[in-house]
């Protein structure tokens, strides 16, 4: 009975440690593709680190806007009154338009 609690925790342990170990995609930091209108980010390349960067804040649903149309929610995004800084995606760039 003993073997088998000990068997079970390890497989808990491993089954749980298997998401540390996952892919990782390793994004470029050399490079960042600044836009502030539609027509700019259409220059930025999916996987590359992006700074959205508007000239004017006028609207609070403005960040999640841009996060919605342009960042992969596979990484962090971060915004506040500056902008918005992802991983760009142009996968849903057609849903922009």
């Amino acid at each position: 009975m003993q073997k088998i609690a000990s068997f079970m925790l390890i497989g808990a342990s491993a089954l749980a440690l298997s998401g540390c170990f996952g892919q990782t995609s390793e994004v470029d930091q050399s490079y960042l593709c600044t836009y502030s209108t539609d027509a700019q980010a259409e220059r930025c390349k999916d996987g590359q680190l992006a700074w959205f960067k508007p000239e004017q804040w006028n609207n609070e649903q403005l960040p999640l806007s841009v996060a919605a149309a342009y960042c992969d929610f596979n990484h962090e995004v971060m915004y506040n009154k500056a902008g918005v800084i992802c991983v760009f995606t142009n996968k849903r760039m057609n849903l922009v338009k």
